[in-house]
């Protein structure tokens, strides 16, 4: 029997719509577009066996259209500007602003751009900005105008013959030039939703979606459900809106009805999130099939067996019913979260690898296995070097050309193998951590659904009123409610993930609710117009203050053995993209005039004992005459390590003199100085990596090194002088 892969990429992204001045205000939907949306469906094309399924959601597709009608963002507002009229706020707003890419792969594989990053520094500040705007000319400005709408176009149209000059030209560009691509931009966009409707008719791929403004479905029915998968939470006043969670369902229906004419029968609900009272919501819809993660299926299983997640279920639960398939979680993070730290080749070889053992496994199956990898289908590519273009053709002509596996649609396989087993009981929570701690439980978060709480109950009471405003001024309160509704506002909130348009969110967020009150005749709340998420002092990376000399031992000897190290905590580099838990919390590093240190803290309360087995810490160093690898293997649930070193001129594993590592509670490293050939004022940088099954799956910090200057003897006099 063969085993079916059905890939399910979710295109994704909140409405960036200015709702008090109805104007796009961020350009994110149109530079997903014009690089991972347009390179997706033109990767398919390149293997005809190939076949996906693409979810759509609403709230990005009414985006598209609106760019099609020649609406334009913020940033190509000022993009379109001649360089030579730029106001000063306009120039500050490129400087600060036009950068906002993945810089290893985006900028600094580009001269000009790179120089430019260079020009304007890679810390921002008030103070930097106005100064960078001194420093930089007109041609700095325009150049970098063209540079970030040239970075962020996709593998699949670098051979158009704008971008392909461009990319060859690297600099000195003209307004012409600028407004040449830009065109492209615009070409792209238009292109693109007749891309994906032609191979849906040809059968090539399924159009899935999700509830039109992306809310949780289950916190939208009934706040108190987060309490079933988060007992200990704290959660805001109870939120309580069946209606609303049906309403986004209908309006993604419709909305396809009307704009493509033809509804999609498969949904992603939002995050994967579901909960029993979700299901008949989803059948009345006209819903035939829907996705989650493989956690939901295991908590609604009384035990389970390694076949059973490659087999869709019957879902009926509260009076509904629905096909249900859930989501293969590591093979699905390995490419969102693993795979762009490796060489494409390795990665497409691990996967097609793991799918290689699920087939072999499931021989004894009495019918085809399924393997659902669901993931977000644009925010990774960013981070592969290539844009993702050989990962997924390698992934495609691999399963394609691989004997007994074949690609399919979710709604394919569910067609020709429909369900044989039943679930009778359904997990609440989502495809992170199986709850919904993402989107409540938090200050922020639940300051947040309380707001829109009381904005929803305001709407419902003078929906009851005799004489109330018109039904055109309700409806219009009920899209800002509903646009409210959306998950990504929340995401934002609190300190789990890092991004800086944090405030910008919060102000559509508030923005929304101000609307709705405004459509409804009644005077804002002033509290709305305060910022809910609250400005945080982010600590600064601690740099070393005086000579230590630390006990090798992996253990915390003592407070005073690491006073004065050097300190950055990684929870402050985070990015956007969800990572799953943090491994490692904060690297410390000092040094004595003979020896550089680093100590390496675990996330994980029991220290390295919750650890995988054959976990390896690779610490990369770098001097200006030598590199030096040294990999910490652990053992025995982290109880055990051996470790082994090799340097950039003999590869050979070796035990090279002097150096010294312990992992215990923490991990500690001794490198001499002279076994990197470095003296007083070289520059070293270093960084920290994860690694399992010849896999990195984590970098810190994720852009860039830490760098340090090796001391000399009056290390200390100079910084009790500073």
């Amino acid at each position: 029997m063969e085993l079916h892969v059905a890939f399910l990429w979710h295109m994704h992204q909140p409405l960036y719509v200015d709702p008090l001045k109805d104007v796009l205000i961020m350009p994110w939907v149109r530079l997903h577009a014009v690089k991972a949306y347009t390179d997706m469906v033109m990767c398919l094309d390149q293997v005809p066996e190939a076949r996906a399924t693409f979810n759509l959601v609403p709230s990005l597709l009414y985006q598209v259209e609106r760019y099609v009608r020649g609406d334009r963002d913020t940033f190509w507002a000022v993009s379109e500007k001649p360089a030579a009229e730029l106001a000063p706020p306009e120039q500050e707003f490129l400087l600060k602003h036009f950068f906002s890419c993945n810089w290893p792969t985006m900028v600094e594989p580009y001269p000009r751009y790179r120089e430019l990053l260079s020009k304007r520094g890679r810390e921002v500040t008030r103070a930097r900005l106005q100064a960078a705007r001194e420093e930089f000319t007109t041609q700095d400005l325009l150049d970098l105008q063209v540079w970030f709408n040239l970075t962020w176009i996709g593998f699949s149209s670098r051979r158009h013959p704008v971008v392909a000059t461009l990319l060859e030209k690297g600099g000195m560009f003209t307004e012409e030039d600028k407004l040449a691509l830009l065109g492209v931009h615009g070409e792209l966009m238009e292109a693109l939703l007749p891309r994906y409707l032609r191979l849906w008719e040809a059968g090539r791929i399924e159009v899935s979606t999700t509830p039109f403004y992306h809310p949780i479905l289950p916190l939208l029915y009934d706040t108190e459900l987060a309490g079933r998968c988060m007992p200990q939470a704290t959660l805001p006043r109870r939120f309580s809106y069946p209606q609303d969670a049906e309403a986004q369902l209908s309006l993604a229906v419709e909305y396809f009805r009307k704009s493509v004419g033809r509804s999609p029968v498969g949904l992603w609900p939002s995050e994967g999130s579901v909960a029993p009272e979700i299901i008949p919501l989803m059948e009345r819809c006209g819903f035939r099939w829907a996705a989650t993660d493989e956690a939901i299926l295991f908590g609604s299983l009384d035990g389970h067996r390694p076949h059973d997640l490659f087999q869709p279920y019957r879902v009926t639960v509260e009076g509904g019913s629905i096909d249900m398939v859930f989501r293969h979680h590591e093979l699905s993070d390995l490419i969102g979260f693993v795979y762009y730290k490796n060489h494409p080749a390795e990665a497409t070889s691990d996967f097609l690898s793991r799918l290689r053992a699920i087939r072999d496994a499931s021989r004894d199956m009495d019918r085809p296995p399924l393997v659902a990898v669901i993931l977000d289908g644009e925010n990774p590519w960013e981070y592969y070097m290539d844009g993702g273009e050989s990962l997924l053709t390698g992934i495609y002509r691999g399963v394609a050309s691989e004997p007994g596996m074949r690609l399919c649609t979710i709604g394919d396989y569910l067609r020709h193998h429909p369900p044989t087993r039943t679930l009778g009981r359904l997990h609440t929570g989502s495809w992170i951590n199986g709850d919904f701690g993402i989107w409540i439980g938090g200050k922020e978060e639940n300051h947040a659904w309380e707001e829109l709480g009381q904005a929803r109950a305001v709407l419902e009471r003078v929906e009851k009123e005799e004489g109330a405003s018109n039904k055109g001024d309700l409806e219009r309160a009920r899209r800002h409610i509903y646009a409210a509704e959306g998950s990504d506002w929340f995401w934002w909130y609190g300190d789990q993930f890092v991004t800086d348009y944090a405030f910008e969110f919060d102000y559509i967020f508030r923005s929304h609710l101000q609307a709705a009150y405004t459509a409804l005749g009644l005077p804002v709340p002033e509290r709305l117009l305060t910022p809910i998420r609250k400005a945080k002092a982010l600590r600064p990376l601690e740099e070393p203050a005086r000579f230590i000399s630390p006990v090798i031992d992996g253990k915390i000897s003592s407070y005073w053995e690491w006073k004065g190290a050097g300190s950055v905590s990684l929870q402050e580099l985070g990015g956007a993209m969800h990572y799953g838990a943090g491994r490692i919390a904060r690297i410390r590093y000092g040094f004595s005039l003979e020896e550089f240190y680093v100590r390496l803290d675990p996330w994980d309360k029991n220290g390295f004992e919750e650890w995988e087995p054959g976990t390896i810490l690779r610490l990369n160093i770098r001097s200006p005459e030598e590199m030096l690898a040294i990999d910490l293997l652990l053992l025995n649930n982290g109880r055990e390590m051996v470790w082994k070193a090799r340097t950039w001129r003999n590869h050979a594993e070796e035990t090279l003199p002097g150096i010294r590592c312990a992992v215990k509670e923490i991990a500690e490293v001794a490198v001499p100085f002279s076994v990197l050939s470095a003296v007083a004022g070289d520059e070293l940088h270093f960084n920290v990596e994860v690694r399992r099954n010849d896999l990195v799956q984590d970098l810190w910090p994720r852009d860039g090194d830490i760098v340090l200057r090796v001391p000399d003897k009056d290390f200390e006099r100079k910084q009790w002088l500073v």
